[in-house]
Order: structure tokens, then C-alpha cells, then sequence
């Protein structure tokens, strides 16, 4: 099982619930117009050049239309980031809490503070339903503590 972290730039300078409620209605349809969207029109290669520059050894994939998969080099950690035209998707594995979780957060928070230090990207964590400018230590931790409550319900299923 994924968890996910969505991160978006929003016109107005702050993500809000009401940003999010948009999103996740209409931000399938391709038929709403530029204005309505809240959040800014990325290009996914560019940022993905930029995502380059921090980590050169993430590799790189064609996605859907012009969407770029970047993958982490170490396939066992399970760390992908899916740039689409309004944002970017960082998907890890959920997994015990240990020290291989701690390292796996840790790159995941390093490539959410740098986005946003470098475009201004927030970042929204559905698991825990936190919208966050620049994440820290304590949602490393929220996360880490989330996953090692959720993962023995998941082992005995």
C-alpha cells in the first residue's frame, strides 16, 4: 500500500481546504477554465529538470502525456514523484516504523521542503488531512507515528 503527499503551487500564495475540495472535484476535467483553477499550470519537464539538480540520480520516466515519473535509485525504497500540469504526486510506501521508514521520510521530506524553498509548492497529506507550507520535523513524525499504527491492520488482513 502507497501513502501520498499532493503538492501544489496556489495562485493566491496558501493552499487552502476549500483549494483542496476544488481540486479534487474538478481537477480531473480538462473543461474549466484557466481562472477557476486555484492552483498554478506547472510544466512537468522543467520541474523535473529542476528536481534534477537536487537529486541527479532520480530517474526519470515518460508518464502519460507530458506527465515525468521520477524514481528514486534504490528501487526497495519505493519513492516516486508523478509531476503533472498542476503539481506533483510523491508516493512511498507505507511500512513499520523503523529506522528504514525514518531514512524513506526523510527523503520525502527533503525533496517537500526543497520544492517549496525553490517554487513555492505546499504540500496536502491526505492521510492526516494536513495542508502545510513547508513541512518539518513534526510532520516526519505525525507521518512515522500514522504508519506505525496503520500497518499491523494491514499485515493481518
Amino acid at each position: 500500500m502507497m501513502y501520498e503527499i499532493h503538492l501544489y503551487v496556489p495562485k493566491t500564495g496558501r493552499l487552502t481546504p476549500a483549494m483542496l475540495d476544488w481540486l479534487f472535484q474538478y481537477g480531473q476535467s480538462d473543461d474549466q477554465p484557466e481562472q477557476h483553477w486555484p492552483v498554478r499550470k506547472i510544466r512537468p519537464k522543467a520541474l523535473a529538470r529542476v528536481m534534477l539538480r537536487l537529486d541527479p540520480d532520480l530517474l526519470p520516466l515518460p508518464g502519460p502525456g507530458d506527465d515525468v515519473e521520477l524514481h528514486y535509485p534504490n528501487e526497495q525504497l519505493g519513492v516516486v514523484l508523478y509531476v503533472h500540469e498542476r503539481g506533483v504526486i510523491l508516493f512511498f510506501p507505507y511500512m513499520a516504523y523503523s529506522v528504514y521508514s525514518r531514512l524513506v521520510l526523510g527523503i520525502c521530506y527533503t525533496y517537500i521542503r526543497y520544492l517549496y524553498d525553490t517554487v513555492g509548492f505546499w504540500s496536502f497529506d491526505p492521510q492526516l488531512n494536513v495542508i502545510s507550507f513547508a513541512d518539518d520535523y513534526q510532520s516526519i513524525e505525525e507521518t512515522a507515528l500514522l504508519m506505525d499504527r496503520i500497518m499491523p491492520r494491514l499485515l493481518s488482513s
